[in-house]
């Protein structure tokens, strides 16, 4: 899971899914991000100091030409490069503003009590009144039990993944086997409740 969050970020393809419900996923993408923000930044400090420098140079160089222009034929070019005392140079009155490349969508927050997680309860989703399938193994395995619809099971082990995805094992009252988080469309089938 880190490596495909790490490749979405490469190619910033954000699967909002699976950021929100996979740890590795979430920090796999944010490392990557991470990285490709801080390659090729140029610190704000570093261009303060360029602008300022570059404000300097400019307006010495336009007093200079001015100077240069006003001198009358025939004076000394020391005459011609006197500064009068009244010359205010201006400084740049406010940083200039960084636009980072992107910036990927907060997730929300979730409540605390609201995830799935070994002894946590939560609930048969999304299946229009059909049926779960636990099996015996996590994966495409032999099926061991049917758990319908808006049915409660307690997570036992996991997660787990095999066969493009997340497997739990669950206790419920039709039957105990490891059944799939979701779709790898991002159809969620376990919903978790809050605890008592």
């Amino acid at each position: 899971m880190y490596e495909r969050g790490a490749r979405d970020a490469e190619f910033d393809e954000l699967d909002l899914f699976y950021y929100q419900h996979y740890y590795y996923y979430r920090q796999g993408y944010n490392q990557a991000r991470k990285q490709s923000t801080t390659r090729g930044t140029v610190p704000p400090a570093m261009v303060v100091v360029f602008v300022v420098v570059l404000t300097l140079s400019l307006v010495a160089g336009g007093v200079w030409w001015f100077a240069e222009r006003s001198a009358r034929p025939g004076q000394a070019a020391v005459e011609a490069t006197l500064i009068p005392p009244t010359t205010v140079v201006e400084r740049p009155t406010s940083r200039p503003i960084l636009q980072p490349t992107a910036i990927p969508p907060a997730a929300p927050v979730l409540e605390p009590e609201l995830v799935l997680a070994v002894g946590r309860t939560a609930r048969i989703v999304n299946l229009n009144g059909t049926v779960l399938r636990a099996r015996a193994s996590p994966g495409l395995t032999e099926v061991v039990a049917r758990l319908p619809d808006a049915s409660e099971v307690t997570l036992v082990e996991g997660p787990v993944e095999a066969d493009g995805y997340v497997w739990w094992r669950v206790e419920a009252a039709a039957g105990t086997g490891w059944v799939a988080q979701g779709s790898p469309e991002g159809t969620v089938f376990l919903e978790p409740l809050p605890l008592n």
